[in-house]
C-alpha cells in the first residue's frame, strides 16, 4: 500500500478535499521520476458512489529522443475514477474513465496504481527536449542543438526524386 491513501471508513456524504504526496519509487515509478508526486483529489460521496477526480504532479529527468541529451520535464495528470461500493452498478456510469468496484466492508482506497498509470499515460510517445530539437548529425553524431558540423548530407535514395518534387509544390 502507498502513502496516497483515502479512509472512507467513516466518510460522510459530501464533497471532500485532499492533498496528498508519496515518493515515486513508493508507487512503481521507474528512476526517471524524482522525489515525489503530488496529488490533490476531490471525493465526493454519495450513498455507495464515489467520484474522485484527481491531479497526480511529477517531475522525471529523460532521454530526448531525437539528441539523447537529459532533460527535466514536468508530467501532470488528470483523472476521474467512480468507486461503487457492493455490486449493483448505476446505468449513468459511461461519461468516466474508469469504474472501480470496492467490498462493502472497504475502509481504504489506494490511490498509488492509479496515479502511476495515469502518469506514465501521460507521458509523450516521443520524449523531445524542446519542440524545434535539431537532434544528432547521421553522419558524425554532432549534437545539431549545440553546434553545427560541415558534413555533407545524403540527398536520399533518388528514387523518391518524383515524390521529393510533388511535394515541393
Amino acid at each position: 500500500m502507498s502513502s496516497l491513501r483515502i479512509n472512507i471508513s467513516k466518510l460522510s456524504e459530501g464533497h471532500h478535499h485532499y492533498s496528498l504526496s508519496a515518493e515515486a519509487s513508493e508507487i512503481g515509478l521507474d528512476e526517471r521520476f524524482q522525489k515525489s508526486v503530488a496529488v490533490e483529489a476531490d471525493l465526493e460521496k454519495t450513498n455507495r458512489q464515489m467520484l474522485l477526480q484527481a491531479e497526480a504532479r511529477a517531475a522525471g529527468e529523460f532521454v530526448c529522443d531525437r539528441c539523447l541529451d537529459q532533460f527535466r520535464m514536468d508530467v501532470t495528470s488528470r483523472h476521474s475514477i467512480v468507486y461503487i461500493q457492493g455490486a449493483e452498478p448505476p446505468d449513468d456510469l459511461a461519461e468516466f474513465e474508469e469504474v472501480q468496484y470496492l467490498p462493502l466492508d472497504s475502509n481504504m482506497i489506494d490511490l498509488g496504481e492509479d496515479v502511476r498509470q495515469f502518469l506514465i499515460l501521460s507521458l509523450p510517445l516521443k520524449m523531445l527536449c524542446r519542440e524545434d530539437c535539431a537532434g544528432l548529425c547521421p553522419v558524425c553524431g554532432t549534437n545539431r542543438n549545440k553546434s553545427s558540423c560541415s558534413c555533407a548530407m545524403d540527398e536520399g535514395d533518388p528514387r523518391w526524386a518524383a515524390l521529393k518534387r510533388f511535394l515541393e509544390n
